[in-house]
């Protein structure tokens, strides 16, 4: 760990990757907290008329295939982005106020990962098929993202639940930290494991007269497990038991990767001001849940889950997040200037 401590994080180049001989395979090679944490960027919508008498905040986001680099000392990686992003911009939107999405497939026909055509829904359908849930969202089925209501590249090919290209958000709910992931029947592990996740954030007036911590100081984090080849490619496994070489068809019974991806960036730190932040925390991981702590025993004030804000504030030591979960809550840094706090994982588990 001494050696990922003084690891100078200006100094990165083509001679530092041969001598620190990392390998994204292997863990134990990567150096930690060399990269800063990215905040996804927040999509713009544009208001358009859908009649004389109807005007809604409108979003048009591609699904894309892209590269990027989780780590500055890996290769460039193939994923899956909406709008070529990952994780995907984060869309902000006031409660009451309806707006209008079009998700649009525009990735290639093969996969990135190994399809099991035995199971249900993907024994007869295209490889790459896509279809949006906004999860927590009180929306009406048609623009709920049913898993058979999926489409391809260009809505060559449909599913039987298919019915419109333009969702409808009504956002009647409290203010929430909800999230978008793909959910396409068959493979919605593949294509959120692939990058196919957002963040999705409702604001009501109750928010705005809490004084709460903003702008900058708001923070969202995506936290997602995931193993990498050799060459930096994404590794899923075509099955996990019994280990033999390539087995097809496959359904692993389990997948936990052996590396923890932060907002897109492996291991990645944070600098705060010694002042409290308000962070939004996400488990989009397929299987993996978390226990979180800060090594330094400081407190989390939860202040909401996920459906919006508790009625009281809780002080706790930690807490433990399952897969699709989210937590919202602040962290005063206030007495730590100058000092590193690791945000620990101390979840009974590989």
């Amino acid at each position: 760990m001494d050696e990922y401590l003084q690891y100078d994080r200006q100094k990165t180049d083509s001679s530092d990757k041969t001598k620190l001989n990392v390998d994204p395979s292997d863990p134990a090679t990567i150096p930690q907290f060399v990269d800063s944490m990215p905040i996804p960027y927040v999509a713009r919508g544009y208001n358009r008329y859908y009649s004389m008498k109807e005007e809604k905040l409108y979003y048009h986001i591609y699904m894309w295939e892209a590269k990027h680099q989780f780590h500055k000392l890996f290769p460039y990686t193939t994923v899956w982005g909406y709008n070529g992003t990952y994780p995907g911009p984060t869309i902000e939107v006031p409660k009451d106020v309806p707006v209008k999405v079009k998700w649009e497939n525009k990735l290639p026909m093969k996969h990135l990962l190994p399809v099991d055509h035995t199971l249900h829904g993907a024994m007869d359908t295209p490889d790459v098929r896509t279809v949006v849930h906004l999860h927590g969202a009180d929306v009406a089925s048609d623009s709920d993202g049913h898993p058979e209501a999926w489409f391809t590249n260009d809505n060559q090919y449909i599913g039987p639940k298919y019915t419109r290209d333009v969702y409808e958000y009504t956002n009647h709910q409290a203010g929430a930290t909800l999230w978008y992931h793909d959910h396409a029947i068959g493979i919605t592990r593949l294509n959120v494991y692939a990058g196919l996740a957002g963040f999705y954030l409702i604001r009501d007036f109750l928010e705005a007269r809490l004084n709460l911590p903003s702008g900058a100081y708001e923070i969202p984090m995506m936290i997602q497990d995931k193993s990498f080849n050799k060459d930096g490619s994404l590794f899923y496994p075509d099955n996990s038991t019994p280990p033999v070489e390539n087995p097809i068809p496959s359904t692993p019974g389990f997948f936990l990767g052996n590396t923890i991806v932060v907002n897109g960036k492996v291991w990645p730190y944070l600098e705060v001001e010694p002042r409290k932040y308000r962070f939004r925390i996400l488990n989009a991981s397929n299987l993996r849940p978390y226990e979180l702590k800060l090594s330094n025993g400081e407190v989390f004030h939860q202040i909401g889950t996920d459906q919006g804000f508790m009625h009281h504030p809780a002080d706790i030591n930690s807490f433990i997040l399952e897969p699709a979960e989210r937590i919202d809550l602040i962290i005063d840094f206030s007495k730590y200037k100058g000092q590193e706090i690791l945000l620990q994982n101390i979840a009974q588990g590989p």
